[in-house]
């Protein structure tokens, strides 16, 4: 089967059907494949988001990590249902002038749909963990040719670096590598979300990652257009990290006017498994102020 005719073949899929043997069908039928590898090595920091209720806080490393696969019951952009991963975001090592340095951001755009419709108001609890890798990590890049090249240096770095790899491998490998690739790329850029269907193709794909021996993968954060980058990697790869900040904060939005407030804060050593969150000093009348509301109740009349 051509590449042609495995890309052709996957576009023409009704992905509401939940059409998984296909997929797989297609895919094993790529065959060989030029790909780039990111290693991500020990000391490099990476942060995962979690929402949560107002009442509720964590407490255990686990309640920061990955879904419980009983609870993992659904296709997501890199994981299937029958394979949970631990996401978090990041950001190069080397950041240009302008370029997106917060972490915070990307986890809190990815992980609240809220913030993504500017006539809606509410208030949110959310809590990070910052992650740091004790032992190497091997991620396949997800190489976006065209649509994020001009968000972010290091989206540009792999793009040249995969154009150089490729004349250096067989002129047709190279060609049919870039079809599939800026096909995948496409199918990890999904904005219109319709169901977890729309995942299938980039979940199932990860999956045939992992079984090249790759960690996980990385791929720019569509929700940051660009300008973020996420990482999925499976539970047992994400036992290369360690949890050094657990964090608990507020999110405060109304309409187009969002503020983050600090609630609670702790530093760990890598290898704690329970913790006690240390309080900061409330500063929600400061928050709900900067965003034209007078108080709590009132933000929440608008949700």
């Amino acid at each position: 089967m051509s590449i042609e005719e495995v890309i052709a073949g996957l576009k023409n899929l009704d992905l509401t059907t939940y059409p998984e043997e296909k997929i797989r069908y297609y895919l094993n039928n790529i065959g060989a494949m030029a790909s780039i590898a990111v290693f991500y090595h020990k000391g490099k920091c990476v942060m995962r988001a979690r929402t949560h209720t107002e009442n509720e806080r964590f407490s255990k490393k686990s309640e920061l990590s990955f879904k419980p696969q009983e609870y993992n019951t659904r296709y997501q952009r890199a994981s299937t249902p029958k394979k949970t991963m631990f996401y978090a975001t990041a950001i190069p090592d080397k950041i240009e002038d302008g370029e997106l340095d917060n972490m915070r951001i990307i986890g809190v755009l990815e992980t609240i749909p809220l913030l993504r419709d500017k006539q809606k108001s509410g208030f949110l609890k959310i809590s990070f963990g910052k992650w740091f890798v004790q032992e190497d990590i091997k991620l396949l890049a997800i190489i976006h040719k065209d649509t994020y090249y001009h968000e972010s240096n290091f989206t540009k770095e792999l793009v040249d670096a995969y154009k150089v790899f490729s004349e250096e491998v067989l002129e047709e490998l190279a060609e049919k590598s870039l079809k599939i690739q800026t096909f995948l790329a496409e199918e990890f850029a999904k904005k219109e979300i319709r169901g977890d269907y729309d995942y299938m193709i980039s979940a199932i794909f990860t999956e045939y990652a992992v079984k090249k021996g790759f960690d996980g993968v990385i791929y720019p954060s569509v929700r940051t257009e660009g300008k973020g980058f996420n990482i999925a990697i499976t539970p047992e790869s994400s036992k290369k990290l360690g949890l050094y900040v657990a964090g608990e904060c507020s999110l405060y939005k109304h309409k187009d006017n969002v503020v983050v407030g600090n609630d609670a804060i702790v530093e760990l050593d890598g290898t704690q498994e329970e913790f006690v969150l240390e309080e900061i000093p409330n500063h929600q009348k400061e928050c709900l102020e900067r965003i034209g509301i007078n108080s709590l109740d009132e933000l929440q009349s608008y949700s």
